[in-house]
């Protein structure tokens, strides 16, 4: 499912930071915002938080969303980076 508009410009609008950069690759690959939560373990809305600035990663995140951004940068596919991040993480596809 596609980033709107307005989610676009708070990511690219949003200080650079740890969440900033996994929302970018997200929208990249079109990993949506459920599907980083469920990657996460946090809820749509800490990870949103996460991707427009509003709050930073806690440490407690940190290892796990630096494995899924490396994910996003490897897996071209946006399927197939989903596949690979549910085998990474022992999640259902």
């Amino acid at each position: 499912m596609p980033y709107s508009e307005k989610t676009k410009q708070l990511i690219t609008d949003a200080p650079q930071s740890l969440g900033n950069d996994l929302a970018r690759w997200a929208m990249v690959r079109d990993i949506s915002v459920q599907r980083i939560a469920l990657a996460t373990g946090a809820t749509r809305q800490t990870v949103y938080n996460w991707f427009t600035g509003a709050t930073e990663v806690t440490p407690s995140y940190q290892d796990r969303v630096k494995e899924i951004i490396e994910v996003l940068k490897k897996v071209t596919q946006t399927e197939d980076a989903w596949r690979t991040l549910c085998n990474t993480f022992n999640l259902r596809a």
